[in-house]
């Protein structure tokens, strides 16, 4: 059965880190599919470091043009989200789907992170995040609309770069936040988060500068997936997600999205059977160590827990403090 194909005619779209890897593949998807595109990259490092491609913005631009569509290149740092927004805005007046997808990171183990390379990623993955949504989010009310697609890693589950999985965990918490601003003021917006799995220039180059420092200290390399794996992670394999996510009939809100091979998934918290120690249980004063000690089995129940979910407006489904009053009450 045939589908109608989805369409972006007279959206703009601002996605940043846009110039490689997965923000290109978003760009050239979107940009085939009618939209126009803000392609922000200033062509730095995977680490954040010095300019390794200046152009590589103009250069997808020309690309983009080529084929028919409409891009502007955008080498500010997401750290200046205001003057990204100001160019979009001063081009095409509006801006109707962000995709935060700009990030860095950088290759130590906790004993070898300083406070300068944590601060450092922290400016880029979390505060750049922060720095575009604010400077977008009164364009998002003032049309009443607006769609943003987070980018997150699946370094949160854990990985040796504690301060890129911090930044990462950080902005699932901006996304669900945002959505619970936007269903107070009952507007058209939706932001969405994405967990990507793909064989980019960021993970090749990282890869690459582990191996070598561990080689310089005497141990072996890091074994890779087998090449027939990493032929599947293509970037432009992530990007359908990415852009269901910005499409005005997506109804998607505070989610998260698992995304790599042509293999997609939604996350959702969970939260467990309930453990209680109150007066019911005969618990007077504040509970002790040894009543979670005991219930335990409780905690690991997780067929008669729920689901919080901030897009209902609600701080969970329900909130912890509801299940407790009523757990006292019955």
């Amino acid at each position: 059965m045939a589908t109608e194909d989805l369409r972006y005619d007279g959206q703009v779209a601002l996605i940043t880190g846009a110039g490689r890897g997965i923000g290109r593949e978003h760009s050239l998807l979107l940009a085939s599919r009618g939209c126009k595109v803000i392609i922000n990259d200033p062509g730095i490092a995977y680490d954040g470091g010095g300019s390794t491609q200046t152009k590589i913005a103009d250069q997808l631009v020309e690309e983009i043009r080529s084929k028919g569509g409409d891009a502007l290149a955008n080498y500010d740092s997401v750290e200046n989200g205001e003057a990204i927004i100001d160019a979009s805005m001063s081009t095409y007046g509006r801006v109707d789907i962000v995709i935060n997808n700009a990030g860095i990171v950088t290759p130590e183990t906790w004993t070898e992170l300083t406070l300068e390379s944590w601060q450092k990623t922290i400016n880029v993955n979390l505060t750049g995040v922060f720095s575009v949504m604010k400077a977008v989010w009164p364009t998002f009310i003032q049309q009443k609309y607006g769609r943003a697609v987070f980018t997150a890693s699946p370094a949160i589950y854990g990985a040796g770069v504690a301060a890129y999985a911090a930044s990462k965990a950080g902005v699932i918490g901006i996304a669900n936040s945002l959505q619970f601003e936007a269903k107070k003021l009952k507007l058209d917006i939706n932001c969405n988060t994405i967990i990507p799995q793909a064989n980019t220039r960021m993970v090749k180059d990282l890869n690459s500068d582990i191996n070598a420092s561990r080689l310089a200290k005497g141990k072996s390399e890091l074994k890779s997936a087998p090449q027939e794996i990493l032929d599947q992670l293509g970037p432009e394999k992530v990007s359908a997600m990415a852009a269901w996510l910005s499409h005005k009939d997506c109804e998607y809100q505070a989610k998260v999205f698992e995304a790599g091979a042509g293999y997609f998934a939604q996350l959702n918290w969970a939260r467990s059977r309930p453990l209680f120690a109150t007066e019911k249980e005969g618990v007077v004063d504040a509970p002790i160590p040894e009543n979670i000690r005991d219930g335990q089995k409780v905690l690991d129940n997780f067929m008669s827990g729920d689901m919080p979910n901030s897009g209902d407006g609600k701080m969970g489904a329900p909130s912890a403090l509801e299940r407790v009053f009523g757990h006292t009450r019955d």
